[in-house]
């Protein structure tokens, strides 16, 4: 968390008086405004892509009332049901197809302004700059894909756990399920970002506890030390699987078309895991269970429930 100082003090120079606008806020003003045409001008003017053409197509159809069926070709179902009511409002066309992204573009961007308690209100501006001059970000701000939405709920995901842990407030745990919720709605790649929030959860847990005084402290030594071993032996573990892997591409002898007209290819069969990695699974998976017992024992079931988020 940042705090204010001098050299952010020229950010509360007045530049209107009523309404109370400083400079700070005149340059997130100006800011929304860019981020608004960059996002919107001539939003229409450029081809439909193949997987827009996709995504246009079964919106169209959903707004005409013909229904929609969920294909995980094109990803989570939000999308349709984002474009869908556009049209309904604004009609169909290339450019109505792409306000969606727009928005939420234009979301992601001024979200930063939530940042400034952790990036300083410097590093917020900087970072609000960035996400709107960043070609990434503008070109998938105006494209009918999903990567817009999953900007604006990955800014939000990370913003909602820091303000939760800082404050143990509720809401920030309800917003941080509504988004996750929202995120699984929209693309597969909420599996990366909750796998990512879950380790890094689980470290600062790991961190939060081991700070905090045992019932028996030895334990707590012991804790650590079956955190370490699993944390090896899964590393053995996936460096056995990357370097044990059957090659990506055809066999040579395996994958040929058969020689015979009228032949059934059988595919080779698929490769049993060794056992060496199993045993290190095995083994990765007694010594999580054996930090557990430890944490257990030697904290104390009814103290972990009650232990609560820093600055609560």
């Amino acid at each position: 968390m940042t705090t204010d100082s001098n050299s952010t003090r020229w950010l509360d120079r007045k530049i209107i008086t009523s309404p109370a606008i400083n400079l700070e806020i005149l340059l997130y003003l100006v800011i929304l405004v860019l981020a608004l045409f960059s996002r919107f001008y001539i939003l229409g003017a450029r081809v439909m892509s193949h997987d827009e053409n996709s995504h246009v197509y079964y919106s169209w159809r959903f707004f005409r009332g013909e229904g929609f069926q969920h294909d995980p070709l094109m990803h989570g179902p939000l999308q349709f049901h984002l474009i869908a009511p556009v049209y309904f409002m604004f009609g169909d066309n290339d450019f109505t197809a792409r306000i969606p992204a727009a928005l939420f573009s234009v979301a992601t961007v001024m979200f930063l302004w939530f940042y400034r308690r952790y990036l300083g209100r410097v590093g917020a501006l900087i970072g609000a700059v960035l996400m709107l001059i960043s070609p990434y970000m503008m070109y998938y701000g105006r494209y009918v894909r999903n990567e817009a939405f999953v900007a604006f709920f990955g800014v939000v995901m990370l913003w909602a756990m820091l303000r939760f842990l800082e404050t143990g407030k509720p809401v920030y745990l309800y917003t941080l399920t509504t988004i996750n919720v929202l995120h699984f709605t929209a693309k597969e790649t909420s599996f990366i970002y909750t796998a990512q929030a879950m380790l890094f959860l689980a470290g600062y847990f790991i961190y939060r506890i081991v700070g905090i005084a045992w019932k028996k402290p030895a334990y707590r030594d012991y804790f650590l030390l079956a955190l370490i071993a699993a944390l090896i032996l899964i590393g053995a573990a996936g460096g056995v699987l990357f370097f044990t892997r059957p090659p990506a591409g055809p066999v040579p002898g395996l994958t040929d078309v058969p020689a015979a007209p009228g032949q059934e290819f059988t595919p080779p069969p698929a490769s049993e895991p060794s056992a060496l990695l199993l045993a290190l699974v095995g083994l990765a998976t007694v010594a999580l269970l054996t930090a557990g017992y430890f944490l257990l024992r030697g904290y104390g079931w009814e103290r972990l429930k009650k232990t609560a988020p820093s600055g609560c």
